[in-house]
């Protein structure tokens, strides 16, 4: 295939790839996908002015050269948007290097410089872009994806590929001419291009499609205030939890538990007091559990947790640290303190079903209650008994029990 079909080739998907982007833009309303559009909007301005290279070096080699990087400082910010990680308006700095060029003598053939530079740019910019998606330090990018890691898969593979053909200039016959549009590198170049527009514009949509997607999924399962799962949806998680529990016998408990006193605290300082404890509590639970522990508000100041692998002697040591835990929080800029109590159903062999769990443990917690509240009681399941004969007639019996317990 000829330069000058693969230019209008590359073009034609870079136009493309600009109107989709904004079309998904109008749709999302994301502004990550309208600096990417951007960008590629720059790429075919770009495009348009490469053909009068033979007539203007300055317009159609430099400039049109510079709208290259451009374009991939539009990318590296919009993909900053996207992450909400941060990158410094320095990084627009790049383009002083390529202004640079023009302090060139005449009488030297400027296309190794050329070459390099823009080449080093593009690089710069692209790798910086795969940074932000695929790295997990500093500030946390908990939206990834597997559209975004792919995302950022491209990025690393396009900037690999514009540092090793910024290293590549040198080799006699790589750059023949940009203005004549001659040379290996100028050929593989236009190639890439074609491919990597196409990839990059069908996976920023991708990614920012999933995050939509994720984000419409949290608001049906999460709690607006705390953040935590809610009912149905730690129904469904808790469900099957137990069921895999049931399959390998596993033993574990689920915890009820909530504010002593909410609703005076609510009629004495305010529902905003008492949801800055709710948050609070939230936040203390979730330091305190085990990552494999679901964790949802039922309603009110009603939460509960289940914890596969939990026996008695653990249940009361988690107890005590969320209380304790609590009781720190609670007494740091809130205007009245706050405990917890927590009623914990015990299981081994087997759970039983979630209503029969939630039944028990919310018996163990009228008991903390009574008890004096700012403690954990506990109630254990017993798995059911196996049959045995019955001497008094046909068949076999088998029970539950509930057997009471108490975890200070």
């Amino acid at each position: 295939m000829d330069v000058v079909t693969m230019l209008v080739m590359s073009l034609a998907a870079a136009a493309a790839a600009a109107g989709f982007l904004a079309v998904e833009w109008r749709i999302l309303r994301n502004p990550a996908l309208l600096l990417w559009s951007a960008g590629f909007a720059t790429i075919v301005l770009g495009c348009s002015l490469s053909p009068v290279r033979a007539a203007s070096f300055l317009v159609g080699v430099w400039f049109a050269n510079g709208l290259l990087v451009v374009a991939h400082l539009l990318f590296l910010f919009g993909t900053a948007r996207f992450t909400g990680r941060r990158v410094a308006p320095l990084w627009w700095g790049l383009l002083l290097a390529w202004t640079g060029l023009l302090l060139l003598p005449a009488g030297i053939d400027p296309t190794p410089a050329f070459a390099m530079t823009n080449s080093g740019l593009v690089a710069l910019a692209a790798l910086r872009a795969a940074h932000l998606l695929l790295s997990r330090a500093g500030t946390p990018f908990p939206e990834r994806t597997a559209a975004s890691d792919a995302l950022g898969a491209v990025f690393l593979a396009h900037g690999t590929f514009y540092a090793v053909k910024a290293l590549l200039v040198p080799v006699p016959g790589a750059f023949v001419s940009l203005v004549g549009f001659k040379g290996v590198l100028i050929q593989v170049s236009l190639f890439e291009g074609i491919l990597v527009e196409m990839l990059l514009a069908l996976l920023m949509a991708a990614a920012v499609r999933r995050r939509r997607e994720e984000a419409m999924t949290a608001l049906a399962e999460r709690d607006p205030l705390t953040g935590a799962f809610n009912r149905r949806a730690f129904e469904s998680r808790a469900a099957e939890a137990l069921r895999d529990m049931a399959a390998g016998r596993q033993s574990g408990a689920l915890l009820l538990l909530d504010v002593d006193r909410f609703k005076t605290v609510n009629d004495s300082f305010g529902h905003a007091v008492g949801d800055r404890i709710l948050v609070a509590l939230t936040g203390v639970l979730e330091a305190c559990l085990p990552r494999h522990a679901i964790l949802a508000r039922l309603g009110g100041d009603e939460f509960v947790i289940l914890v596969p692998g939990l026996d008695e002697a653990a249940a009361s040591a988690l107890g005590a640290a969320i209380r304790d835990r609590m009781a720190r929080e609670s007494s740091r800029g809130l205007p009245t303190g706050a405990t917890v109590s927590l009623g914990a159903a015990l299981f081994s062999g087997g759970p039983g079903g979630l209503d029969t769990l939630m039944a028990l443990a919310d018996t163990a917690l009228y008991e903390a209650k009574a008890h004096g509240r700012d403690r954990l009681q506990a109630r254990r399941l017993e798995p059911p008994a196996e049959r045995v004969p019955d001497r008094s007639g046909p068949g076999a019996a088998t029970h539950m029990s509930a057997q009471g317990g108490c975890c200070a």
